[in-house]
C-alpha cells in the first residue's frame, strides 16, 4: 500500500497541486471547482501560495505535471502488466502527442515536456525493475 501511495497517488497529487496553486485560472478545471462550490478553497490556497510562483522554474510549472502523470500511470499499469512494451505505451504515446503538437495536435510543443517525461519514465522503469527483483528475492 505504501508503494501505491508513494508511486501513484503522490505524483498525481503533486502535479495537481502545481496546477491548482500556480497555473492560470483560465483552465477548465477552475470552472469545475466553481461548479462544485470549491472555488473558495482554491482561492484560499492560491492566495497563500501563488506569490511563490516566481521562484519556481517555468519548466517545473509547465512540464513536470505531465511527466508526473506519465510516471504515475506507468507505475499503476505495472500492477497489472509486466510486459515492458505495454508499460512503455504511455510514455511513447505522450512523446508522440508532444511531437505532434509541432504540426497537428492542439497545444504547444516544449522540449522540457519531452525531457521530464523521459526522465520520469526511466525512474518508473527503474522502480518497476527494483520491485520485481524484490519479489523474486522474497520467493527464493
Amino acid at each position: 500500500m505504501k508503494k501505491v501511495i508513494l508511486h501513484i497517488v503522490l505524483p498525481i497529487f503533486i502535479g495537481s497541486m502545481i496546477y491548482i496553486l500556480f497555473r492560470e485560472k483560465n483552465l477548465l478545471m477552475f470552472e469545475w471547482f466553481s461548479y462544485f462550490k470549491l472555488d473558495f478553497i482554491i482561492d484560499f490556497l492560491r492566495n497563500n501560495f501563488y506569490e511563490y510562483r516566481t521562484y519556481i522554474p517555468k519548466s517545473v510549472l509547465f512540464s513536470l505535471p505531465d511527466a508526473l502523470w506519465v510516471y504515475s500511470f506507468t507505475m499503476f499499469l505495472s500492477i497489472y502488466f509486466k510486459n515492458k512494451i505495454i508499460l512503455s505505451a504511455i510514455f511513447v504515446g505522450s512523446i508522440i502527442t508532444e511531437i505532434l503538437q509541432l504540426w497537428f495536435v492542439v497545444g504547444t510543443f516544449d522540449i522540457y515536456d519531452v525531457i521530464y517525461m523521459f526522465a520520469l519514465y526511466l525512474i518508473a522503469m527503474y522502480f518497476i525493475k527494483k520491485f520485481e527483483e524484490e519479489k523474486e528475492w522474497k520467493r527464493n
